[in-house]
């Protein structure tokens, strides 16, 4: 592999050249002119390194620097980097008379972000009002947890006086800009995989171009020919990384505008499948090292699950639902037992 010149080296090269090729001049001897002269060749020659190395590194999908970059990789394939996606879920008002709530109504979280309400409706009387609503600004910075308190700003009348409050489901699904290190991976597994008029990995590729799928199983022939069942994660949006319905449509819905004919497409949840960790003789035996242990646990999960289906094994193709387990033994002290939920 060819090595860059420092910078030093190169200022010694300029040197000397002058020293060769000017014969009784000397660029190491100030003040005199060439001295300068071998500095500025030197600084401007390694620059040109610098820039052929970037180069270097442009070319590839797997050593790309930047985003910008793998942009341009991803134009060639026609796989744009996943834009950033707002949240949405369900708002619950709470009022102690008739209330009606308009399409677009605003409500407020503390910190300052706005929902608007996708499809208004109206309380005659005393209870309460369940109504879908989006995140105005994109990110996942909108997505809240269950019974969180939301301000009215406006689109409520009525007589009554309510409260509001995310409601049940929470609201979920608001996505960043997709990462850097994500969208590599999507164009180096399309690289990897050219598309075969709906192979498996045809199917994995399809489902990650959907905003917040993170992960992808495919079963083969699982309900007699044509039939595909795509399992997906959407893993930092839900818990255990499990999809809500609305989610798993959603995947379904685009999967249909690109899958070729005649295939009968299923998208499905994982289903959880509790794993019982047992550790014995933990020493030190202290909260923080219960947790450093708890964090390895989530992250080797989170690399070596998968989905148990009925298709075959291949080595080439990990992302196939094939039957398998994941199998660990701890070798560590005290003695404490956690309950993990783990995809399978």
């Amino acid at each position: 592999m060819f090595a860059i010149p420092s910078l030093s080296d190169l200022l010694q090269r300029a040197r000397q050249g002058f020293r060769t090729y000017l014969p009784g001049s000397d660029a190491w001897l100030w003040p005199n002119n060439i001295y300068a002269s071998a500095k500025v060749i030197a600084g401007m020659a390694f620059e040109v390194f610098g820039f052929a190395s970037y180069i270097s590194k442009m070319i590839f999908v797997s050593t790309s620097p930047d985003i910008e970059t793998l942009r341009l990789h991803g134009t060639e394939y026609g796989l744009p980097q996943l834009p950033a996606a707002p949240a949405s879920g369900n708002i619950t008002l709470t009022s102690d008379g008739a209330i009606t709530v308009a399409d677009g109504a605003a409500f407020q979280r503390g910190d300052g972000l706005t929902y608007l309400v996708t499809s208004g409706g109206v309380l005659v009387g005393a209870g309460t009002l369940q109504l879908p609503v989006t995140a105005v600004a994109d990110g996942a910075a909108g997505n809240a947890e269950e019974g969180t308190p939301l301000a009215i700003t406006s689109g409520v009348s009525g007589p009554g006086s309510a409260t509001a409050a995310v409601g049940s489901g929470d609201i979920v699904e608001g996505t960043d800009v997709e990462g850097i290190e994500s969208y590599r991976a999507r164009l180096l597994f399309r690289k990897r995989n050219p598309p075969h008029g709906g192979s498996a990995a045809d199917y994995v590729i399809w489902a990650r171009q959907v905003s917040g799928v993170s992960r992808v199983f495919v079963e083969r022939l699982w309900n007699g020919g044509g039939t595909v069942r795509v399992f997906v994660f959407m893993d930092g949006l839900f818990p255990d990384g499990i999809p809500s319905p609305t989610a798993v449509q959603r995947v379904q819905d685009y999967i249909e505008t690109v899958m070729p004919a005649g295939a009968i497409l299923t998208v499905a949840a994982p289903v959880v499948h509790p794993i019982n960790v047992t550790i014995d003789n933990l020493t030190p035996d202290t909260p923080a090292t219960r947790e450093a242990i708890l964090d390895e646990l989530r992250d080797s999960f989170l690399r070596l699950g998968r989905v148990a289906g009925s298709d075959t094994v291949h080595g080439g193709m990990p992302f196939l639902a094939s039957p398998g387990s994941v199998l660990a033994r701890l070798d560590l002290s005290g003695h404490r037992q956690c309950d993990r939920r783990h995809e399978l």
